[in-house]
């Protein structure tokens, strides 16, 4: 084989102003349908999907010696994105392994700000998760156990208002083969839109209010109520946190009783603020029996993927999105969190 070296090719190079998509067209005709070989598109992906495109082809150049431009990375990370989410919704590959994984199933949703040319807009996240049950535990090792990690996950997001967003939740459970009418876990914060959406789309599914952001409307109430008073507060918070983890609403209310009994003077309206709010989520207070069982209690797993897959990505350099190109990166964000990330490149 005789080297021919160099070719220079030049040939008109179209950039959309509005969404930045570019290409050449003459370039299918001439049969250069891609310059990048499937290993390196995988790479270039992955770098695209985990850090800013001007940091990826910095780290791609460190790491593995590949020299690619940020905009190149860029095209490539945006094309394979919605790709990556079709996949993840139709493919057999994708369901079979969530079926056969072991565990309770799971379903968290959330939302995170991310800034785009129309202002800051929420990107919505959604996870299915399969985890096998821990030990038991007891109230006082509800912050000191360590659950099994998920044996499956597939995650999805997008710009979207909860009603839109939630109309895949039904289609994409049933491709995962989970039953839309089982008494599936939903964990979330006190956002209404999470229980309105996940009322509709699991109807008997059991809802958890996320332990945390429950014990902080109990330490604030404790706060407000006793003010100043350091080892007071503590106390009461300490009390309060052990009957709401016992006895759910139940618990709050006695704590609220014998709060009355030594009346304090302060704020009592924090009280009942409290109650009002913590009884809108009666049912989702289940605390006692799923640590007996050894599930989960907490919201932590989307607020991580709030924080680390799409936050983290997206807000990145202070950057500014077109919210198609959202959900795209979303989508590729979403397949490296997943379990679809392998599977995916497997099937081209």
């Amino acid at each position: 084989m005789t080297a021919l070296g160099t070719i220079a090719l030049t040939r008109t190079y179209f950039v959309c102003v509005q969404c930045r998509d570019s290409g050449c067209p003459l370039d299918d005709r001439l049969g250069l349908t891609d310059s990048v070989s499937p290993e390196a598109l995988r790479l270039i992906v992955l770098a695209g999907g985990s850090w800013s495109f001007d940091s990826a082809r910095d780290n791609l150049r460190r790491f593995c010696g590949l020299n690619v431009s940020d905009e190149l990375i860029r095209q490539r990370t945006l094309r394979e994105g919605p790709k990556l989410a079709a996949f993840a919704a139709a493919a057999p590959a994708v369901a079979a392994t969530f079926e056969q994984a072991a565990g309770d199933i799971e379903f968290e949703t959330d939302a995170t700000k991310v800034n785009t040319v129309d202002g800051w807009r929420d990107a919505k996240i959604g996870v299915f998760v399969k985890r096998p049950r821990g030990e038991a535990a007891t109230l006082a090792q509800w912050n000191e156990r360590d659950l099994p990690k998920p044996t499956a996950r597939l995650a999805f997001a997008a710009i979207a208002e909860s009603e839109t967003f939630a109309e895949q939740w039904v289609p994409l459970a049933e491709h995962l083969g989970i039953d839309p009418q089982a008494r599936l876990s939903v964990l979330g914060d006190g956002a209404e839109w999470i229980w309105n959406r996940t009322a509709e789309a699991f109807p008997n599914a059991q809802g958890v209010l996320d332990i945390f952001h429950a014990l902080e409307y109990v330490s604030g109430a404790a706060k407000a109520y006793f003010g100043d008073n350091a080892a007071a507060v503590e106390a009461a918070t300490t009390r309060g946190r052990e009957l709401l983890l016992g006895d759910g609403y139940a618990g709050v209310v006695e704590w609220v009783g014998e709060l009355g009994v030594h009346p304090h003077g302060g704020d009592g309206a924090s009280l009942g603020g409290m109650l009002n709010y913590l009884s809108g989520h009666q049912e989702r207070l289940p605390y006692a029996v799923r640590l007996r069982r050894g599930q989960a209690i907490g919201s932590g797993l989307i607020e991580g993927a709030a924080k680390n897959l799409i936050g983290r990505r997206l807000k990145a350099n202070n950057a500014r999105w077109l919210p198609t190109n959202v959900d795209r990166i979303a989508g590729v964000c979403c397949a490296i969190y997943s379990d679809t990330w392998d599977a995916y490149w497997k099937s081209n």
